[in-house]
């Protein structure tokens, strides 16, 4: 900056010197969370690695109202601890879960690699992308189709995504639960999971579930009609051969689910 002295003889200019701006290096943690995961996708797509959309993600696409607050992604074995690197080189840390987490989500919290995408660490606010291996969901490269991706609304980055087919996911948590003691954390979270998609997605119910007490709520929304209709479809599964050779009893048993003949806690569970 130069400035002029007042004087008769001609103006002297005296410089200061002005202090050099300082720029801070804005950190990947500071972004949103989905605008990261997109990034984290891009990154795993171009070095060959297919991730597949899975839990929270999955359920929203199916209808489950539920908030994303941890992005979680099926990988196939053999690449999960490169899918890991990579997200680690973006400068994505590894976050442990706590032990509450993991006393309340079992092998949910477990089996995952969680690697934070916030700036927070605080439980309310943190959020994360977990990678779970392929075969812990029992899904198989077969059962995945290439969609749109639903961390982000559109995304040039990431354009499509490995999913789940819709009678795959509910044939996983069938799967899953039987390995599981019958009040166990992971059990018990994917009951929960399972309940909500019937009531969600084959039933399409807004609220998920109606008091069956409640004559006048029931006769409203036609409960009768969509259980009807919920379980010829799962009939229509069966006889269009999607579930796996020897598991034609998932189809069976997520019918006599949907018809109230069956409950979720008799489906078949470890000892």
């Amino acid at each position: 900056m130069n400035i002029h002295t007042p004087s008769s003889s001609p103006p002297k200019l005296y410089k200061f010197h002005e202090p050099a701006p300082h720029f801070v290096q804005k950190s990947i943690l500071d972004e949103e969370p989905a605008w990261v995961v997109d990034i984290a996708l891009q990154a795993l797509q171009d070095s060959g690695i297919e991730p597949a959309e899975w839990g929270a993600l999955l359920y929203r696409r199916m209808g489950v109202p539920i908030t994303i607050k941890d992005y979680f992604y099926l990988i196939p074995d053999d690449n999960i601890t490169a899918a890991s690197d990579i997200l680690t080189s973006l400068g994505l840390p590894l976050s442990k879960p706590s032990r509450l987490h993991m006393l309340s989500e079992g092998d949910m919290a477990a089996k995952g690699i969680h690697h934070r995408i916030s700036r927070s660490t605080l439980p309310s606010s943190v959020s994360h992308i977990v990678l779970y291996p392929l075969s812990f969901s029992t899904v198989l490269p077969s059962e995945l189709e290439r969609r749109p991706p639903l961390h982000i609304s559109s995304s040039y980055r990431c354009p499509t995504i490995m999913v789940p087919r819709r009678t795959a996911t509910y044939a996983s948590l069938i799967r899953m639960m039987s390995r599981y003691s019958q009040h166990c954390a992971t059990r018990t979270l994917l009951s929960s999971d399972l309940s909500e998609l019937v009531g969600y997605d084959l039933l399409s119910l807004e609220g998920g579930y109606v008091d069956p007490e409640d004559s006048a709520e029931w006769e409203r929304l036609d409960i009768d009609g969509r259980i009807q209709r919920a379980v010829a479809l799962v009939r229509q599964w069966s006889w269009e051969e999607e579930w796996r050779e020897g598991e034609q009893w998932i189809g069976d048993a997520l019918a006599w689910i949907v018809e109230g003949t069956a409950d979720i806690a008799n489906l078949p569970c470890a000892p």
